[in-house]
C-alpha cells in the first residue's frame, strides 16, 4: 500500500532522543510499606515449528503460579517477521505471541518462542487491560494505570488490525505504577484504522522493587541488541522494550529474561533497512 505523504511519524514523546543511555533505575517506589519478596520464581519458554508461516505460540505457568513478566523471540527471516501480539492469556497463567510476515512475506523458515516468569499469586495481584481508539495514524499508543497502592510488574501488548505485519509493536513501556504500549505502521503505510491494546500485570510492591532500563548503541547499524541487569542480590520479574528512532522500519526480535537477573531485547531493521539512528531499549523489573 502506498506510503502516505507529509505524515510524521514522530507524534509520540520518547522519555529519551538518542545518545547513549547507561543501566538506570527508572523507579523506585515507596508506595507504603513493600510487601515481602516474591517467592517461586520460576522462567520457562518454548519454540514452534520452523516454517515460513505466521505462527502463535503460547507457554504456560506451572500449576499453581501466576504470569509475572512475558516476552518472545524470533529466530531467522531478518526484518521479515513482526511480533505483533504479545499478551497474556485469560486467566493470566500462560502468554500469548504472535508473529506474522510483512507484507511482501519471505521465504525463509522462522522460529517463535514464548517465554515467561511466573510464581505463585503476590498479594494486590491483578491484570489490567485497556486499548486505544481506533483510527488511521502513522503511530498510536495506549497507558493503563496499575490500581492505587500496587505497581507494575509486566507488560503486555498488541497491534490490531492488519493481516499481516504492517503495523509495528514498537514499545512495551513500564513505567513504575503505569504501562505505556506503543505501535507504528510500517514502511509502506497502513490505510485502514487500527489499534493499540495494553495490559499492566500488577501487584502490591514487592521488597527492593525496581524498575531498570539500558539503551544499545544509537546509530544506524542494522541490528542491536542490549542487556540490562538488576542491582545486586535481585531477580528479574518482568520485561519490557522499546525501540527509540525507528520510524516504523525497526521491528523487535527478543524480548526477554535470558537469566535469572537480566532481560534482554534485540530489534532489526526491515528488509530495505534504514538510514537514520535508531536505538533499542531494555526494561528489567527487579525486586528481592
Amino acid at each position: 500500500m502506498p506510503r502516505r505523504p507529509d505524515q510524521s511519524r514522530r507524534n509520540r514523546v520518547t522519555t529519551v532522543a538518542g545518545g547513549l543511555l547507561s543501566a538506570v533505575v527508572l523507579a523506585q517506589l515507596t508506595l507504603a510499606a513493600p510487601a515481602a519478596a516474591v517467592p517461586g520464581l520460576i522462567r520457562q519458554s518454548s519454540t514452534g515449528p520452523s516454517n515460513s508461516l505466521a505462527k502463535t505460540q503460547n507457554q504456560s505457568c506451572p500449576a499453581g503460579s501466576v504470569l509475572l513478566g512475558g516476552g518472545g523471540i524470533v529466530t531467522g527471516a531478518s526484518g521479515q517477521v513482526g511480533m505483533d501480539i504479545m499478551l497474556p492469556l485469560s486467566g493470566n497463567t500462560a502468554f500469548s505471541v504472535t508473529g506474522r510476515e510483512d507484507a511482501t512475506g519471505t521465504s525463509a523458515n522462522w522460529l517463535l518462542t514464548s517465554a515467561v516468569v511466573c510464581a505463585p499469586a503476590p498479594a494486590g495481584y491483578t491484570v489490567v487491560s485497556g486499548s486505544s481508539a481506533w483510527m488511521s495514524s502513522s503511530t498510536n499508543w495506549h497507558t493503563v494505570s496499575c490500581p492505587i497502592g500496587t505497581v507494575a510488574i509486566g507488560v503486555g501488548g498488541a497491534v490490531n488490525g492488519a493481516g499481516n505485519s504492517e503495523l509495528i509493536l514498537e514499545d512495551l513501556r513500564i513505567n513504575g505504577t503505569s504501562v505505556t504500549v506503543a505501535g507504528a505502521e510500517d514502511e509502506t503505510g497502513f490505510d485502514s484504522n487500527w489499534q493499540v491494546q495494553a495490559r499492566a500485570i500488577c501487584a502490591t510492591q514487592p521488597a527492593g522493587y525496581e524498575v531498570r532500563l539500558d539503551d544499545s548503541a544509537y546509530d544506524s547499524a542494522t541490528s542491536k541488541s542490549i542487556n540490562v541487569s538488576c542491582t545486586s542480590g535481585k531477580k528479574v520479574h518482568g520485561v519490557g522494550a522499546e525501540i527509540v528512532g525507528g520510524d516504523g522500519q525497526v521491528r523487535l526480535t527478543a524480548v526477554f529474561a535470558s537469566s535469572d537477573t537480566t532481560v534482554t531485547v534485540s530489534a532489526v531493521e526491515d528488509e530495505t533497512g534504514f538510514s537514520s539512528n535508531w536505538k533499542v531499549r531494555a526494561y528489567a523489573t527487579c525486586a528481592n
